[in-house]
């Protein structure tokens, strides 16, 4: 039988202390060092809600669980730190799942963060649990010296940026979902889903230059996370779907009447791009940036006054009157 204690152990032996704690896993509490992280972030995964063991491994569940965590810093326009994680398991324990868990975690921090940052456990809680697995994680990270990047900030007549291209997580997991078509079929669409890729060094290249004048990721999808941008800046906004591409896999589902392209692309979450608005004549900035590091930049629209609220413009080019598919919680089913 595996106790609280020898997990405590072995996520000790598998993450190192990180850079910026003084005292790290061991103690009842982590200590930080003096004035060096000023973001915090959490996200849960719930088994059966975020995620089916029979969809996903554990090192996926990993991955994900650490990835949405950088993608909230990364869209503040910081730098990612330490993070604590809390974990309910139902007993009996099954430790390779667990410990492939961490493998995924350890995955992303070598792949998706940097070579400037340092990304380990800080600490954490595991407890036992007679429901479904519930993974919380807590991030810690640095603003960029001119301060964090926040949604309150847009102003009418800013550019609407997407960065990387929204729609293929939702895809994948549509994919997954289909009894239609051959998931081998479509690996890259479900890696996406299984495996997103946010944008943690452009958040924080965005951040230091001061390009954008607010930023989101695209966690929930394009038009509910645009919205989030919209009402914290007290703005409407103009949203072209048109300008952005679509994966000749994805109209294939459509014909295959697996989903809605125009839903995955405008109501998907997941891929964890970012999303921001950019004044003007900082735009030549952005695609000098979008060349020296190689990066998929849409620009997709225009911030306006708020008497215009947000006019969306579908993937044909038409305006779009219809609600496109979102996933909310709490909503009543």
């Amino acid at each position: 039988m595996t106790t609280e204690f020898e997990l405590i152990d072995k996520l000790s032996a598998a993450f190192p202390p990180p850079e910026g704690l003084s005292i790290g896993i061991g103690d009842d509490a982590a200590v930080l060092d003096p004035g060096r992280f000023d973001l915090v972030t959490m996200d849960t995964l719930v088994e059966g809600v975020h995620f089916r063991r029979e969809w996903c491994e554990a090192t996926d569940v990993g991955w994900k669980s650490l990835a949405a965590n950088l993608s909230d810093i990364a869209a503040m326009g910081g730098g990612p730190g330490a993070f604590f994680l809390s974990l309910a398991l139902p007993d009996p324990v099954d430790l390779a799942w667990v410990e492939g868990l961490w493998t995924g975690m350890q995955e992303a921090s070598r792949v998706l963060v940097p070579d400037s940052f340092e990304v380990s456990a800080g600490g954490g809680d595991i407890s036992q649990t007679s429901g479904p697995i519930v993974i919380t994680l807590t991030m810690l990270g640095e603003a960029s010296p001119a301060g964090p990047v926040l949604r309150s900030n847009a102003v009418p007549g800013d550019r609407i940026v997407v960065l990387n291209t929204p729609g293929r997580a939702a895809a994948g997991l549509a994919v997954l979902q289909s009894d239609a078509v051959d998931a081998k079929e479509y690996e890259e669409l479900v890696r996406a889903y299984r495996r997103p890729c946010p944008e943690v060094r452009a958040g924080g290249l965005l951040g230091l230059a001061g390009v954008p004048s607010s930023m989101i990721d695209t966690s929930d999808g394009l038009l509910q996370d645009m919205g989030h941008i919209l009402n914290a800046s007290e703005v409407g906004a103009r949203v072209e779907g048109f300008q952005l591409p679509v994966a000749e896999s994805m109209s294939e589902l459509e014909d295959a009447e697996v989903g809605c392209v125009e839903d995955w692309v405008l109501g998907g979450g997941e891929d964890f791009c970012l999303l921001m608005t950019v004044p003007p004549a900082r735009m030549p900035k952005l695609w000098d940036m979008a060349r020296q590091y190689g990066w998929e930049v849409h620009d997709i629209g225009e911030i306006r006054g708020p008497e215009e609220g947000l006019q969306v413009l579908g993937l044909d080019g038409k305006p779009l009157d219809r609600q496109v598919d979102q996933f909310r919680h709490f909503e009543a089913s």
